[in-house]
């Protein structure tokens, strides 16, 4: 076969595109993965942008709400005007208290210890009046069967019934060989003279009270 058939010439031609074909697939498969990892770079670098943009701006927003909250509220300045409240005037405000509470205490003792105007008035009404024989046993007995029969804890004594025409005063005592006798009794004993139908016929009535002793100051009648 000649050197230079055309049949052979074809052949290497053919050949020789088949190599440079071949040779610049080649060299384009290698530099993709680099552009692509160049591209993959480029997008994570424009995704953390916004991230860092808004922590800058979130940050810088914060910093103003740090002053609105360190701002001093109204009871923050009223304590301290208080604290520089100069001692002196505190100390004039105390005493002043104090004078008004001791007038109080002072005012109170007066009305236990005197007769009250309503209780004078009671007690000079029984001075005057005359005895109503009938009315005032009556009264006076049946306040005496009501301590033998009530229904108490602990009965008291009756040191003295006395009743006029429209006035009785009676007087009462814990028993001496108790001393468990105390203001409770006293209150028992009330509300149990309240149900009886003779002690109902009193409109108007005074009383002191300890634990120990009990006076009552009753009338039928206000005038």
């Amino acid at each position: 076969m000649s050197k230079h058939n055309p049949f052979s010439l074809a052949l290497a031609f053919i050949t020789g595109v088949v190599l440079t074909w071949g040779y610049f697939t080649l060299s384009s498969d290698a530099a993709a993965p680099a552009a692509t990892t160049q591209t993959q770079v480029l997008e994570q670098e424009v995704k953390m942008l916004p991230t860092n943009t808004v922590a800058s701006e979130l940050k810088t927003v914060s910093k103003p709400q740090q002053v609105v909250d360190s701002t001093p509220t109204t009871e923050d300045r009223s304590a301290q005007t208080a604290d520089e409240q100069p001692l002196e005037e505190q100390l004039q405000q105390l005493k002043h208290e104090l004078a008004q509470q001791r007038a109080l205490v002072k005012r109170y003792q007066t009305q236990a210890q005197a007769p009250a105007d309503f209780e004078q008035a009671l007690l000079d009404k029984f001075e005057q009046q005359s005895r109503n024989e009938e009315w005032a046993y009556r009264t006076e007995t049946a306040m005496k069967d009501f301590l033998q029969t009530a229904d108490l804890s602990i009965s008291p004594e009756l040191v003295s019934a006395q009743c006029k025409s429209s006035v009785c005063k009676f007087e009462l005592a814990a028993p001496k060989d108790n001393e468990d006798f105390d203001h409770t009794q006293w209150r028992e004993l009330n509300d149990q003279l309240v149900k009886q139908e003779f002690w109902q016929q009193f409109t108007v009535s005074t009383s002191k009270s300890s634990d120990r002793d009990f006076s009552l100051l009753l009338a039928t009648e206000s005038d």
